[in-house]
């Protein structure tokens, strides 16, 4: 599974009930705008009609008008009960039923009237195209279908009642021999008889009106279907920028199997972490602590994004990033060294800021390294993760360790200063960056046989002591985060 596929589908499960859920949402959303419509174009009907129908005649419109209004908001008023669902279809059922007897009976209040058989030559079944348009704001293809259905049946049912009228003509003959003007003259003559009702007519509306649900039912289904899509791609895409700079996000999202398999690449690993946190943390309240750890990881993860980085987890009050496990370049070393500077300056200005209102300064540790890693997907099948592992990432973990005893803000290994030198641009821009780096010796990390060169930045603000005492409470502080961990690390990393 792709990092790409595992969040887009997150849990698979749950996302789509989410998803459900929210298309739920959208229908009776959905189904409270076509109620404004509703009552927008009856308003417009109602005072249409009050200007152009003489009374009492109007009446009988007026008083359709006002059926059709109280059919929209009944279900309307039951949104909130159980079987919402069920009073929505059964006020369509009488919506069609409202709308047929409008287009088909004679008006009682009419002075003059014309045979009922007329009214079916006034194609006032084009209204229930209209009627069916309006359910697709329903944004529910069940619903499309069912008022399809349901004023099919409706105008068959009205239609049929005239057929079985004594005075209807299903026929009219012709006596006159074939292809004269007599037999012409009869035909025109049957078929504008105003008793005559063409019932092959009546089956072309009846299927016209089937297949235009069938469309609009399919269309409302695949915009379901495109919405679902877009929720899930734009909570991957949401996701993926937690961890990757934004070029790399647009990546992932073309390229979704760039992490199908794992693979082995030249990377550089950075660590970093907050100096004496569980002190800091011992002076204020919980919420001020947690509001501490989010803004250190944002103002870091900033970092890391700029330089073209991938923010690989959070691990407490610390956090690992990688340059190059996406695709190894020759400045990932460099780019690595840079967003350490870019960090180290970010804290300089926050502890600027928080300096102003009297808060105790920030001083953390940076730990970097360059040489292979594994990158890949990690876990069980229900929990997967996206990240690096190998003896680079030990590595870069416990030179972030060593600022401690070294007293220095930064700590990079020979390997990784090296890489960063050789990936030098032609007008010299690394100079700045390898500026106070100076070597510290070769240092004997835990676990390793071959002791690792290492550069340390010498500044002439050192970040003040850390007891043992503090650094064993913040070992066992983030002690809780070390077993999740897939590679491992000095404690308190």
């Amino acid at each position: 599974m792709t990092v790409l596929g595992r969040l887009r589908s997150g849990s698979n499960s749950s996302l789509d009930r989410r998803v459900k859920a929210a298309i739920a949402r959208e229908e009776q959303a959905g189904w409270r705008f076509a109620l404004f419509v509703r009552l927008g174009a009856l308003a417009l009907v109602f005072a249409w009609l009050a200007y152009s129908v003489p009374f009492p005649r109007v009446g009988w419109w007026l008083g359709l008008v006002a059926l059709f209004a109280l059919s929209g908001l009944v279900p309307y008023w039951l949104r909130h009960r159980r079987r919402w669902r069920f009073w929505v279809a059964a006020f369509i059922g009488v919506d069609a039923i409202l709308l047929t007897l409008a287009l088909l009976a004679p008006n009682p209040l009419a002075s003059e009237t014309w045979p009922i058989q007329m009214t079916l030559r006034l194609h006032n079944n084009l209204y229930l195209f209209v009627f069916l348009a309006g359910a697709a704001l329903s944004y529910a293809p069940s619903m499309v279908l069912w008022t399809g259905l349901a004023a099919a049946s409706a105008w068959s049912v009205g239609v049929y009642l005239i057929l079985t009228l004594p005075a209807t003509q299903q026929e009219f003959v012709v006596t006159a021999p074939p292809n004269t003007p007599e037999a012409l003259d009869q035909a025109l003559a049957g078929f504008l008889d105003p008793f005559f009702v063409n019932v092959s007519g009546w089956l072309n509306e009846v299927v016209l009106l089937s297949i235009t649900a069938l469309i609009v039912a399919a269309a409302v289904w695949r915009s379901r279907r495109l919405l679902a899509r877009q929720v899930s791609a734009e909570r991957a895409r949401a996701s993926l920028a937690r961890y990757f700079s934004p070029d790399v996000v647009e990546r992932l999202a073309v390229e979704s199997g760039a992490f199908d398999k794992p693979n082995q690449r030249q990377a550089a690993v950075l660590f970093v972490d907050v100096v004496g946190f569980t002190r800091i943390c011992e002076r204020i309240s919980p919420e001020s602590c947690i509001s501490l750890l989010r803004s250190f990881h944002a103002r870091m993860g900033r970092c890391v994004f700029a330089h073209g980085g991938t923010l690989d987890k959070f691990i407490g009050d610390g956090m690992m990033a990688t340059f190059g496990t996406l695709e190894s370049r020759d400045d990932d070393a460099r780019r690595a060294l840079a967003a350490a500077r870019a960090m180290l300056e970010e804290v300089k200005r926050w502890n600027a800021k928080r300096a102003r209102r009297g808060a105790e300064p920030i001083s953390v540790g940076i730990g970097l390294h360059y040489g292979t890693v594994t990158v890949g997907n990690v876990g069980s099948d229900r929990q997967l993760e996206f990240t690096a592992i190998g003896d680079t990432v030990n590595i870069a973990s416990r030179l972030e360790r060593l600022t401690r005893d070294l007293q220095v803000r930064l700590v990079a290994s020979g390997a990784l200063v090296t890489a960063a030198e050789a990936a030098a641009e032609p007008d010299g821009g690394n100079s700045g960056l390898l500026k106070d780096l100076v070597p510290a010796g070769e240092t004997h990390l835990r676990g390793r046989e071959t002791p690792v060169p290492v550069f340390a930045l010498r500044e002439e603000s050192a970040p003040s002591e850390v007891s043992d005492e503090v650094s064993g409470q913040s070992e066992q502080g983030e002690a809780a985060f070390l077993p999740s961990h897939p590679v491992e690390r000095a404690a308190g990393g």
